[in-house]
């Protein structure tokens, strides 16, 4: 068991990630701000004048997106000192500050949809081709396709303002659930009879390594724990799920997850056939949780055995150099630049590793254009923590190659491509440890992490944007998300999900109050692009080792340079047929059918 986390002040210089790289000091941090408080009033000064001429045009955008990159970077540092530690006072009121900035540009640059739509299009079609534009003439394709959704520059104004307010949801529900809650959750006996103190990191591993009791006694303390905050929780969330349909309606979208999509141009379709197909492969699933049940030999699961390990085990522990070291070897298959580059990025201190009181929970990889592409961890040495490594290294890379490929403008890629370079870099590993395992019991703890990858990924985060879905869609109905009705909705979906193995009896009720400590959810239908990362990265896995690793390359450096389905065509993957999920799920089967095998369960 872990012990308590450290406070931040007692970490190691060498574990955390070294900001200095962006700012030297927080007082450079400060002074860079007080000079960038004048970027939104400098910015509006263009406002009339951009349908004047190409060359105003481009001198325009120049500046304001000079504005927005330098107002990023203040961002990004203040976000990642706050996100180390949330209890730190000093670096959330940056953070605030830093996001009331951007809210701030963002509303005094609102009239340039507006008035770049306002060109005619015969003309605008002549200045996308002149030397003056064409290097903006991506960014200004994306504006232009939005138009029927743009209101007029007082009303995007509104729209700009009201953001610094509906981010209010989040930030309030991430406090309660990382700062305010976690110092209320209790502390449980071990089977050695010592006490620990639960927290939001080490809850998942006390659930993958605990005996039975002490995981029912942790599981029933956590969420004991969270059902005491539902009623905050859920306003909160409906706060946020209002804000995206009020988002919607007033640019004129049939619905909150068409809006959502548009900028990626996914249509409403692929969302639902993603359901549709999951939904019909949700057998599969039933049966390895039958088979975890007879393995475990257990009448019936419960929750509580989820995360359990199908062969009883833990699995061995690894230190981070170890997990790095792992990393590299299995992304060998990208190439020579790809390695060098990670391992100096780590080497380099991209990474905060451990937990701390108060750091954020999770992982995350995260970064502007003039920073390194940062990861937060919290790292505990088991497998899935070099998984997560493997993932994270993936973002990361993902938007090393694009920011150093692609201009300012073009750098940022979609967020539907968001997932699919991580989730390739896990099943990388997969297919290196499988090929470095010994024995019996490391074949069966390799397939059945392999089978809980599938799990977590195409099958629970699909059931999250089910749920997802469904609150937003009785929003827009015009319902109210009380504790109740999200509690019922939520077990009704986890019990479609897990099926008959396991014995829903009022311990396992507990987790229907599991919606509120899920922070996607407030992502504005970001979960099932998890989903369709993983089945878009078996098919690129599949490509890049089959010999097409430079096109591989070039994906990773693609950036906004094409409409995100149309690079995804490029490594053989195509999101708008069903076969990339049934591919993926298939693959499921298949890993399920060779752990049945390797237990000596198969019929």
């Amino acid at each position: 068991m872990a012990a308590p986390p450290l406070k931040r002040s007692q970490v190691a210089r060498e574990d955390t990630w070294d900001l200095t790289l962006m700012y030297a000091t927080d007082e450079e941090w400060h002074l860079r701000f007080t000079e960038a408080c004048d970027l939104p009033r400098e910015a509006s000064r263009f406002r009339g004048t951009l349908g004047t001429s190409p060359k105003t045009l481009a001198e325009a955008l120049k500046h304001i997106l000079e504005a927005f990159r330098t107002v990023e970077r203040l961002y990004v540092y203040a976000h990642l000192r706050q996100d180390q530690d949330l209890s730190d006072s000093t670096a959330v009121e940056m953070y605030e500050k830093a996001a009331s900035l951007n809210s701030s540009l963002a509303a005094e640059t609102s009239y340039m949809a507006p008035e770049i739509l306002a060109v005619e299009p015969s003309t605008m079609a002549f200045w996308l081709e002149t030397p003056d534009v064409k290097p903006y003439a991506i960014w200004l394709e994306d504006i232009l396709r939005a138009g029927p959704h743009t209101l007029n520059a007082s009303e995007e104004a509104l729209l700009a303002r009201a953001s610094e307010v509906s981010r209010c949801f989040s930030g309030a529900s991430g406090k309660l659930t990382n700062v305010e809650m976690p110092a209320r959750l209790p502390e449980i006996e071990t089977d050695d009879g010592r006490t620990l103190k639960l927290t939001n990191s080490n809850f998942i591993r006390i659930l993958t390594e605990g005996t039975g009791n002490v995981r029912k006694s942790a599981f029933q303390g956590y969420y004991n724990e969270l059902s005491g905050n539902v009623a905050t929780l859920a306003a909160l969330l409906e706060g946020q799920v209002k804000a995206h349909v009020f988002r919607a309606r007033a640019r004129s979208f049939p619905s909150a997850l068409s809006a959502s999509l548009f900028n990626d141009r996914v249509s409403t379709g692929v969302y639902d056939s993603l359901i549709t197909a999951v939904r019909g492969n949700l057998p599969t699933l039933h049966r390895y949780y039958d088979l975890k049940k007879r393995v475990l030999n257990l009448p019936s699961l419960g929750m509580q055995d989820l995360y359990t390990p199908i062969a009883g085990e833990g699995g061995r522990p690894y230190t981070f150099e170890e997990a790095v070291q792992l990393t590299l070897d299995a992304v060998r298959p990208l190439g020579t630049q790809y390695v060098e580059t990670l391992s100096r990025g780590i080497e380099n201190r991209w990474v905060d590793r451990y937990e701390n009181s108060g750091k954020r929970s999770g992982a995350y990889s995260s970064g502007c254009y003039d920073s390194p592409p940062y990861m937060l961890l919290n790292f505990t040495g088991t497998l899935d923590s070099v998984f997560t490594l493997a993932h994270e290294a993936g973002h990361s890379m993902h938007s090393h190659y694009s920011r150093k490929t692609r201009s300012y403008q073009d750098s940022d890629y979609p967020i539907i491509l968001a997932e699919v370079a991580s989730i390739t870099n896990e099943i990388l590993l997969f297919e290196h440890l499988s090929g470095k395992l010994s024995d019996r019991s490391e074949l069966v703890g390799m397939l059945d992490h392999l089978v809980n990858s599938f799990r977590s990924t195409l099958f629970r985060q699909t059931m999250f944007a089910e749920f997802e879905l469904l609150i937003h869609r009785h929003v827009e109905e015009g319902g109210i998300l009380t504790p109740d009705f999200l509690n019922e909705q939520y077990f009704a979906l986890v019990r479609a999900y897990h099926g008959d193995s396991f014995a829903w009896d009022d311990s396992d009720r507990l987790i229907a109050t599991e919606w509120a400590r899920v922070p996607h959810f407030y992502y504005n239908f970001y979960v099932y692009k998890y989903a369709t990362g993983m089945a878009a990265a078996v098919a690129a896995t599949e490509a890049v080792l089959g010999g097409k690793a430079n096109a591989y390359s070039a994906f990773l450096a693609g950036g906004r340079s094409r409409p995100p389905l149309e690079q995804l065509l490029g490594i053989d993957v195509d999101l708008e047929s069903p076969g990339p999920v049934n591919s993926a799920a298939a693959r499921f089967a298949r890993t399920t059918d060779l752990l049945e095998e390797a237990l000596g369960q198969k019929g």
